[in-house]
């Protein structure tokens, strides 16, 4: 996703908050035709809402079902038996039976290739079961297979905010001769729908041979000459609600991509080291700093292959959380010094504000999360770092507090307390604020 995000404010059109046709508005066969595409497995839990959510927009369905063992095929032949005669549904089932190129063993033989990066030693888990092992190579065999001239993708539990937006937005980007939009990504909300974070993501693209997916994971679309970025618009909700089995398999990522390293002898593109660090940071720290180093060496690199300055901001971030982890404080606030030196991020003034805050630097806390509600303003491709803005204004309050800024402490634990109204200790923080003179 990173580059063709990159591209996308290369090439400088970012929609905000367009004014589009309504669906009421098309003359009949006006409505631009739109494939939606979908990648699912296990999804019976949760994919009737997508199909009763983006429905009525779209007019071809091309699903590849991996290794579906529920009823997830069978709601999806319901679903076109509804729409009648006219509607195309296409699904490609995939298992290691009928497509045995795609997976490997997950088995501790299988990652030995060629020679580790520092002596390490991968350790799985191992299932020593067949793992889809190319995600890319299996979305393409169901993007091939699109006939409307744009393409919808979706995950199962997904849910568009603003579906009826759908068919305007084809308009809009045709105007423009774009060729792939990004939009507005909000991920692990779950039932409550609280946003945690956000990023964006290409969601909606023009149906043309140039553009397919790459990398074995974390995969994206290349191809693309004139992408967009949508703010506003086409927003995305991950619910993360799906409860089919194997759905999350722990580890997969980490597994395909430290595999893929290794038979290449470490000489991937600079963005696959970014998320194998990405991936590896939390069971294999040592490890993911030597990549994340290699990462961050890689500046000819990350001119040839596009990666931008955001993303080598959040790999800086992520040095940052590994020291934090370590209790290492004043070294993890000088990593997310580089990474807002990189990239005016606001998450990584968010992490700025915490770390600062087991400093004890109390003034810093303060200006550091000022920092991160300036920098909201840039547009924010990775991660916007909701999550962080709501805990940064609990360390904030006791930051002033500590500062004997009392009336300022008030009206940011007020602040705190919209993001977390049960939240007992903001609660009792904000009445001893109160009952001071």
């Amino acid at each position: 996703m990173m580059d063709q995000a990159k591209h996308a404010l290369d090439y400088n059109p970012v929609f905000r908050e367009v004014t589009l046709r309504r669906p009421e508005d098309f003359a009949p066969g006006e409505r631009p035709e739109v494939s939606l595409h979908l990648l699912v497995k296990n999804g019976e839990s949760c994919i009737r809402r997508l199909l009763e959510n983006v429905g009525p927009y779209v007019d071809e369905i091309v699903a590849v079902a991996n290794d579906c063992s529920d009823r997830t095929v069978a709601i999806l032949r319901e679903y076109a038996e509804f729409r009648g005669s006219g509607f195309n549904l296409d699904i490609i089932e995939v298992t290691s039976a009928n497509h045995p190129e795609l997976y490997i063993l997950d088995a501790p033989e299988t990652y030995a290739l060629g020679k580790p990066l520092v002596g390490e030693t991968f350790e799985g888990p191992f299932t020593g079961k067949p793992l889809l092992a190319d995600w890319s190579a299996i979305r393409n065999l169901g993007w091939a297979r699109c006939t409307k001239p744009w393409i919808l993708f979706l995950d199962a539990d997904d849910v568009v905010q603003d579906p009826e937006s759908i068919p305007g937005l084809c308009l809009a980007l045709d105007a423009v001769g774009a060729d792939l939009a990004t939009a507005r990504y909000i991920y692990s909300a779950g039932k409550d729908e609280q946003s945690r974070a956000d990023s964006l993501r290409e969601r909606l693209c023009r149906n043309v041979a140039y553009i397919s997916w790459h990398d074995v994971a974390h995969e994206g679309l290349r191809g693309q000459r004139k992408p967009v970025t949508i703010e506003g618009n086409l927003v995305v909700r991950d619910m993360r609600d799906s409860t089919g089995d194997g759905i999350r398999l722990p580890g997969r990522c980490l597994k395909l991509l430290y595999r893929e390293a290794r038979a290449k002898g470490w000489k991937v593109s600079p963005r696959e080291l970014y998320v194998l660090a990405k991936e590896a940071w939390h069971t294999m720290p040592n490890f993911a700093i030597a990549v994340s180093d290699l990462y961050l060496a890689a500046e000819i690199n990350h001119q040839r292959d596009g990666a931008c300055h955001e993303e080598r901001a959040m790999a800086c971030c992520m040095r940052g959380e590994m020291h934090e982890l370590r209790r290492e404080f004043p070294r993890a606030s000088e990593w997310y010094e580089r990474a807002l030196a990189e990239h005016p991020g606001s998450k990584a003034a968010f992490r700025l504000c915490r770390s600062r805050f087991c400093e004890k630097k109390w003034q810093e806390v303060v200006d550091a999360y000022q920092v991160g509600i300036a920098n909201k303003a840039v547009l924010q491709i990775v991660d916007n770092g909701t999550g962080f803005e709501a805990m940064s204004k609990i360390l904030v309050t006791a930051a002033l507090d500590k500062l004997n800024r009392r009336d300022e402490a008030l009206a940011m634990c007020e602040e705190a307390l919209k993001a977390y109204p049960q939240e007992q200790a903001l609660i009792v923080m904000r009445e001893q604020f109160k009952a001071q003179p």
